[in-house]
């Protein structure tokens, strides 16, 4: 699919969420820097897109590894659906080559759900026949801008979850199985256990807690059904918006919404024991995490860092945005 300018105008005017299009009275989904508009001619550019199963963000980047440009549009994991996942990629892509002076010397897409499909997934021609482009999960691409020369763990936890692991060159992954199979500790997960905890309290008759209440007003439900009715016309990433919501309530003192996060995260942590275990890692190791829910919340990123038992030297948030990790990917293919 090509889009000419006029086109990626037309997206920066409208953003998509769950692939429909809303308008923004401000566009922020499109940013160039003044560095972007004095760039030499002979300066190489390469362009990083993390593609998750929420937003699809790109930019466009320098050999100094200045970022001149970025553009994020809808969800890009194809596990959602995917044509509409291919299609947000591609306009991210466009996006940044058209914001570009200069030739773009490689393409690294990240892409959540793509260590599950690769094997059976149809990328666009455009795709496969270009070879500046690669193709790798989202969370190598996380892993390459958090520990690029260092061997240890990237976990991710936004709308799903998965972790990947390096040791002498190998590339380890645990996880990224989907919300029908795992995730265990994402949002999506978070979000289906708050509901589950909320019909388990209905069908038994049990007294309604606070926490119930606040979840029922929350779906506008008012019985059994009607919540089943609300969870199955959600997105996907409508009932990992539920997250945030149980995080809210946790920082107000709910008990009931702090425990879900406990369990989350206990669920999160034990999956990275088991591939530091797997990976046989010894205390010099890092453990970097990303995604939405270990950044944002920090009552979680607390819970699952006191779960964590495995002797890292290090535990820390990634610092810098996912698709950074292009350039450390460039560079190791001879392309900066």
């Amino acid at each position: 699919m090509k889009l000419n300018f006029n086109k990626i105008l037309y997206y920066m005017k409208y953003y998509t969420v769950g692939g429909v299009f809303h308008e923004k009275k401000s566009p922020n989904n499109c940013n160039e820097t003044k560095a972007a508009s004095t760039l030499q001619r002979d300066t190489s550019v390469i362009i990083g897109i993390d593609a998750g199963g929420t937003a699809t963000k790109g930019a466009l980047i320098s050999d100094e590894e200045e970022v001149l440009f970025t553009f994020d549009s809808g969800y890009g994991n194809p596990l959602i659906d995917e044509q509409k996942a291919f299609k947000h990629i591609e306009v991210v892509m466009e996006a940044c080559r058209e914001a570009s002076k200069q030739p773009i010397q490689h393409i690294v897409i990240g892409m959540a759900g793509y260590q599950t499909l690769k094997k059976r997934l149809t990328l666009p021609r455009t795709w496969r026949n270009n070879p500046i482009i690669d193709v790798i999960s989202d969370a190598e691409l996380a892993y390459e801008a958090g520990l690029p020369d260092q061997e240890g763990i990237l976990t991710i936890s936004g709308t799903g979850t998965i972790h990947a692991g390096k040791k002498n060159q190998r590339l380890f992954i645990r996880g990224g199985w989907g919300h029908l199979l795992g995730d265990e500790g994402g949002g999506y997960d978070l979000g289906r256990s708050a509901v589950q905890r909320v019909l388990y309290t209905l069908e038994m008759d049990l007294n309604r807690t606070p926490f119930c209440e606040k979840m029922m007003a929350y779906m506008d439900a008012r019985d059994v059904n009607e919540v089943k009715g609300w969870f199955y016309a959600q997105s996907k990433s409508g009932v990992a918006a539920i997250a945030e919501y149980i995080d809210q309530l946790a920082i107000k003192g709910d008990q009931e919404a702090w425990l879900l996060l406990q369990e989350g995260a206990c669920r999160l942590a034990g999956q990275v024991e088991q591939l530091y275990d797997r990976m046989e890692l010894d205390g010099e190791a890092v453990l970097v995490v990303a995604g939405n829910v270990l950044l944002s919340s920090e009552r979680f990123f607390s819970a699952f860092t006191k779960k964590i038992t495995c002797p890292f030297r290090e535990v820390k948030r990634l610092a810098r945005p996912a698709y950074m990790g292009a350039c450390s990917l460039a560079g190791k293919k001879g392309r900066r």
